[in-house]
């Protein structure tokens, strides 16, 4: 379980700046829209947003993720599951946000793509608003995603990034990066998103999130862990996931955590962890320990778990992980 270890560690250190981070490459279908939906409201709420930014960043939110339902195209097998992987991810803290979908896209498609975001490009508010009252009154198959993009820059007040990959002969990668605030430019976005895409396609995770969790947004989280694998029985995963959430919570709240699900041939594994610049629990080291219902009698979330320690100091993270 040592790469997985890695990543739930490096997680928290690359993204030290970031009051929290969400990662998701499992089953893409329309109910994790409204899930996004709470998470946004979960994250801008725990950062005393108001109410109108957390109206805009859940529109973002889910018009980025459906851009990956409605317009991926079909990829051979070992591409959908490799490099071609479709994977949306998002970034919060108080000053700026940011969200980037990636899926593969039909190299014919991708002419009109670029015409798309070019026309957007520079436009203010008003401009915007015209521009999609015109697209609105076309008749073609690729108004939608014109629209589309017109309303996440008008809504943003950004630009909007991408990149285009080559998928082969017939296919291109595409990453599409939404901003509301002054935060990181595009190109630095979309680079963290490459890497991040990369980690999860070598592997196999399907869901992560890292930085200050709160408990809507956990549960937000544990419903989407329940469905990020439709192959694969995960209620021991969502009783595990929130079993620790109660842990780190109930002691202490304002704690920067870190979690992966992911995909293995012997079945999902679970990784979990905290920032621990002191003692780590159970008196830290290395080795198994059971991490039963202690203290309840419902024993579904009881899995064996290791416990390591990675760094030193204030770099200290203390990590779980367990086949779930």
């Amino acid at each position: 379980m040592q790469p997985y270890r890695i990543c739930a560690a490096a997680l928290l250190r690359a993204f030290a700046e970031d009051r929290f981070i969400f990662g998701y490459s499992g089953h893409f279908g329309d109910d994790l829209s409204a899930q996004l939906l709470d998470l946004s409201d979960g994250i801008i709420a725990a950062m005393s947003g108001e109410k109108a930014q957390r109206k805009r960043l859940a529109f973002l939110l889910v018009e980025a993720y459906q851009n990956i339902i409605r317009h991926r195209a079909g990829l051979p097998d070992h591409i959908e599951h490799g490099e071609g992987r479709s994977f949306f991810t998002f970034r919060a803290d108080p000053e700026s946000q940011s969200m980037v979908a990636i899926n593969g896209v039909y190299k014919h498609a991708v002419e009109d793509i670029c015409r798309h975001l070019e026309a957007v490009r520079g436009l203010d508010h008003a401009e915007l608003k015209s521009l999609s009252m015109r697209m609105l009154e076309r008749q073609s198959e690729s108004r939608g995603a014109g629209v589309g993009f017109i309303e996440m820059a008008r809504r943003s007040g950004n630009d909007l990034g991408h990149m285009m990959r080559g998928l082969g002969p017939e296919h291109d990668l595409f990453a599409l990066a939404v901003r509301c605030g002054v935060g990181h430019d595009h190109e630095r976005i979309l680079r963290d998103a490459a890497t991040l895409h990369g980690t999860v396609v070598m592997n196999d995770i399907l869901v992560f999130h890292a930085g200050v969790l709160t408990r809507n947004v956990s549960e937000v989280v544990a419903g989407i862990i329940g469905q990020a694998a439709p192959d694969q029985d995960t209620s021991l995963a969502v009783a595990s996931y929130r079993r620790w959430v109660s842990l780190v919570l109930g002691s202490t709240p304002t704690v920067r955590s870190t979690f992966l699900l992911a995909r293995t041939p012997l079945g999902l594994v679970m990784v979990k962890g905290f920032t621990d610049p002191g003692q780590a629990p159970d008196g830290g080291g290395e080795g198994p320990l059971v991490r039963g219902s202690e203290g309840s009698h419902d024993d579904q979330a009881a899995v064996e778990e290791e416990v390591f320690v990675d760094g030193d100091g204030a770099d200290r993270v203390a990590l779980f992980s367990a086949l779930v």
